[in-house]
């Protein structure tokens, strides 16, 4: 044990030496705290009623008591709860002596693991987290706990607060945890997530191929390596025939990522009967001179699989050779994904400027848009009609701009706007009084960036409005009155000038 843990301590040194960084390594810049002491691991797991498991336990004694490791680090002991507290008593939960319920093999699939696994439990979450120490967090909800108690103990498990399927690692303990996060770091391999997949470098994801074992595993794991030799790429290459379709779909990846002649070898498998290689063969053909490809993609953009389809939108939209023609027909796709990201796109397109030719057309689109079934595809619309002359659309504009949806009003106020002034303003002016502080907050913004003087009573009687606007997840900086006083000014500044 103390030759691997020194073998540990001089990966983490030699990270160091080379400068290498990784997600969150600013939080801990690769440096440990000294290790506890004997005394200090007996008296928590005497306080705790627990023995830690032994490896964990070690690296505490011997390498280091929190700091570097994966994503923001390690946390010590003393920080073992953090995160969970019983609301009701104010104090932290005491339950790392009790058998911890998850497990990689018993854990439920699905969205509705938890209800699956702990039914009727108002603290579903907390009864299922205990039995784990808290490691260290990865950043918003998501954590990372050892298990301590139960069936897994020893085991490593990434867990979202938030209610996520939980994620094992498949290496055994914490000690394989913490050193394959170091030996991919010195690998230079991308940071796809630590310790995410099926473990192993090059030599050992190319021995699985050769076997004919976990090959999608194999596959998607490769992707993380900053490079494949080129006997690796032959035997990807022997993978593309295989009967199963996520097999081919992952080869064509790995093939996307280190092969320079991928497109010729994808292009076939853009006919391929299943979606998974047809996406991924989608992603090799698109790269380099757009003349070669150009063609490929737009034979794509009628795919049954709206995913396909999407990205064969998004592949001409980046080479900057998307046309009206290329969206139109996927304006009003009933397929409310496919509608709304091409909705999206015509919106940045109109953004960008409309050839005064091209008017017409987009006008049209953007008008049949304002049926769609899907709100936000009508949205969209609206943002067009801001960048194009419609002046018959007046009062269909005016019916949005007060409508139902919140998300359609300030882009239909902004159509008005172009297409008549007073009655964009007076849209806007009425807005300022609606029940929703929101909507009376985005009109004043837009009141004061058209800088009208005509406006300001409106933005008057805001003043006394202290309303702070809270939704369910957005809670505003400023108060109705701030943002009026704000408008105001921005119309002082321009009758100034």
């Amino acid at each position: 044990m103390r030759e691997r843990l020194d073998g540990i301590i001089a990966k983490l040194t030699a990270v160091r030496e080379r400068g290498l960084s990784c997600f969150g390594s600013k939080a801990h810049r690769f440096e440990l705290h000294p290790p506890a002491t004997e005394a200090e691991v007996a008296a928590f797991e005497a306080t705790r009623r627990v023995r830690l498991p032994e490896d964990y336990r070690a690296f505490l004694l011997h390498v280091g008591h929190g700091g570097a490791g994966p994503y923001y680090g390690l946390v010590t002991l003393a920080r073992w709860d953090a995160g969970r507290w019983d609301d009701e008593r104010d104090e932290a939960v005491d339950d790392l002596d009790a058998d911890c319920p998850l497990h990689p093999d018993t854990l439920p699939p699905g969205e509705d693991w938890l209800e699956v696994l702990l039914p009727g439990d108002d603290d579903a979450m907390g009864r299922a987290l205990r039995g784990t120490l808290f490691l260290g967090t990865q950043g918003c909800t998501y954590a990372t706990q050892l298990v301590v108690t139960g069936p897994a103990r020893g085991r490593v498990v990434y867990v979202d607060l938030g209610g996520q399927r939980p994620y094992f690692p498949e290496n055994t303990g914490f000690l394989d945890w913490y050193e394959r996060w170091l030996d991919e770091l010195l690998a230079g391999c991308k940071d796809h997530g630590v310790a995410s997949g099926m473990p192993g470098l090059e030599p050992e994801l190319g021995d699985a191929l050769r076997r004919g074992e976990r090959l999608a595993d194999a596959l998607e794991a490769m992707r993380r390596l900053p490079r494949v030799g080129r006997d690796t790429l032959e035997l990807v290459i022997a993978r593309l025939d295989h009967p199963d379709a996520h097999v081919r779909q992952q080869a064509l990846h790995v093939l996307g990522d280190f092969d320079d002649e991928a497109a010729a070898r994808a292009r076939p498998f853009l006919r391929d009967p299943e979606p998974g290689p047809r996406r991924a063969a989608l992603q090799c053909v698109c790269k380099g001179d757009t003349a070669r490809w150009a063609a490929d993609a737009r034979a794509l953009l009628d795919d049954a699989d709206g995913e396909i389809a999407s990205a064969a939108l998004r592949a001409l939209d980046e080479a900057k050779v998307m046309t009206l023609a290329d969206l139109e027909p996927r304006l009003l796709d009933t397929r409310g994904a496919v509608a709304l990201h091409a909705g999206w796109r015509f919106a940045a397109l109109a953004g960008r400027g409309v050839p005064p030719a091209e008017a017409p057309a987009f006008v049209a689109a953007a008008t049949a848009m304002l049926d769609h079934a899907e709100p936000r595809v009508a949205m969209y619309g609206l943002q067009v009609l801001a960048h194009v002359d419609a002046p018959e659309l007046v009062e269909r504009l005016r019916a949005f701009a007060l409508g139902e949806h919140p998300f359609q009003r300030m882009s239909a106020c902004r159509a008005l706007i172009r297409q008549d002034r007073a009655a964009g303003l007076g849209a806007l002016v009425e807005l300022t009084r609606h029940a929703d502080p929101f909507m009376r907050q985005h009109a004043a913004r837009m009141l004061g960036e058209l800088g009208d003087a005509r406006v300001r009573p409106a933005l008057e009687r805001l003043l006394d409005d202290e309303t702070l606007p809270a939704a369910a997840h957005t809670i505003s900086t400023y108060r109705v009155c701030d943002t009026g006083r704000m408008a105001i000014e921005a119309i002082d500044r321009r009758d100034e000038t």
